[in-house]
């Protein structure tokens, strides 16, 4: 097998860190920091492997990968980038990279990603759409979201249904519209939650038609809508639009296994927040600029309490809390007295009453689709709710969730997998 490598990169003392790594597990390693050079060498087969940085002075190498797969369409490229974002991942992916990997990385990782693209026949790069095409904003440099990122760009040369899971407010539903996007598809994305989904059933169908259908909260849907999407699913000449559904972690014990096995034919796992570190205060300070309309950052003390809260509400907190600091006139630093002040205000509503409201307005719902058991039901959400904040304010750590809660760590490891949400090692 061949062990030639070509590393692509303008920073000279990365280059040279990569080179000697790749170097020490036996590759054959040469480098440059041009991208005409790199693509002119690789078509002469200097190496049979390229390694690229994505930004390269006023070059962004995604726009070449297109020409690199032309002039050698037998060589992987792997992706190596500090724009973590879903968009680099998946502009990578549909552009024929063979893996894509964010800085920083460990060098293990990417001496093991060169080791599997040398020994895999690279796939025949997928139909590319523009560089300059537009997507959401999903952020994260932590492992979990990179994940993600990576699974949105395999997914987005496929068009297989795709279930999005997490908590409530962790961005399913934008990964979802990400990768429809990503997808090119020319049709609308049409969206319905659990009781527009069971009043209009193949009238939503009918509008999606060649585009897509966005199916919300699927942990909710009664036994007559999931026999509905199944049918959809099922039809011999397929629903007529793409797919997606998004769901609490839950969702998968909720769903009957054959409707969960045909629409987690592509599943993305949307980390909760409390997962992902500083990526926090990257989505922070990103929507407060976006809310401000111009570019507003943490001080350090700020920064430190935004990583260090559990954030029960997940990203659609942490966007409610910096719109309300954005619109009260911060232009510049936000301080940690901002940060508590709106914080307070996210907690200024009465407890007890927001959630007597949401039960009527549950309870109303799904009386309305025809629930036999909504009591049942609303008990095991909130139970899982409940769960999920102990967890989220303990840091995950099971022994102080269930002191929270007033149960032993016995009990709580039997409700957790009741509710199909013990995913997780222990601690």
């Amino acid at each position: 097998m061949s062990r030639r490598v070509l590393v692509l990169e303008d920073d000279e003392s990365l280059r040279l860190v990569i080179s000697r790594a790749l170097s020490r597990a036996g590759f054959d390693v040469r480098s440059t920091a041009s991208p005409s050079s790199a693509i002119d060498r690789m078509a002469r087969r200097d190496a049979d492997l390229l390694i690229a940085d994505v930004l390269l002075g006023e070059e962004n190498f995604l726009d070449r990968l297109e020409e690199m797969t032309r002039v050698r369409p037998d060589a992987p490229v792997l992706i190596i980038s500090a724009q973590t974002t879903a968009a680099t991942a998946i502009k990578a992916a549909k552009g024929g990279a063979f893996e894509y990997l964010p800085k920083p990385f460990d060098l293990d990782d990417l001496v093991a990603a060169a080791s599997r693209a040398l020994k895999t026949e690279p796939a025949a790069p997928a139909p590319r759409r523009s560089a300059d095409a537009a997507f959401p904003g999903l952020l994260g440099r932590s492992p979990a979201m990179q994940e993600a990122f990576r699974v949105l760009g395999r997914l987005s040369r496929v068009s297989v249904p795709v279930m999005a899971t997490g908590p409530e407010g962790s961005g399913r539903a934008s990964a979802a519209r990400t990768l429809h996007a990503a997808r090119g598809v020319s049709g609308p994305l049409v969206e319905a939650g659990p009781s527009r989904l069971s009043s209009e059933g193949e009238e939503l169908l009918a509008a999606a038609s060649g585009g897509g259908l966005l199916l919300r909260r699927a942990e909710r849907w009664s036994e007559a809508v999931q026999d509905q999407v199944l049918e959809w699913l099922e039809r011999p000449e397929g629903p007529g639009c793409l797919i997606y559904a998004t769901g609490g972690p839950q969702a998968r014990s909720a769903l009957s296994p054959g409707l969960w096995d045909r629409l987690a034919l592509g599943h993305v796992a949307m980390p909760p927040v409390r997962e992902r570190g500083e990526d926090s205060a990257l989505l922070f300070e990103h929507y407060l600029s976006k809310a401000a309309q111009s570019t507003v950052s943490l001080d350090k003390s700020a920064r430190s309490q935004v990583v260090g809260y559990g954030w029960p509400g997940e990203v659609a907190e942490i966007v409610r809390a910096a719109t309300r600091i954005a619109v009260q006139g911060r232009r510049d630093r936000v301080t940690d007295e901002d940060l508590r002040e709106a914080l307070s205000a996210e907690s200024a509503q009465d407890p007890e009453s927001a959630l007597r409201d949401a039960a009527a307005r549950f309870a109303a719902a799904r009386m309305g689709e025809g629930s036999e058991a909504p009591a049942e039901e609303a008990a095991r959400i909130v139970d899982g709710a409940m769960i999920e904040a102990a967890l989220a304010l303990s840091g995950g750590v099971r022994r102080d969730a269930a002191a929270r809660l007033g149960l032993n760590r016995n009990t709580l490891a039997r409700r957790l997998a009741a509710l199909g949400l013990d995913d997780k090692d222990e601690d």
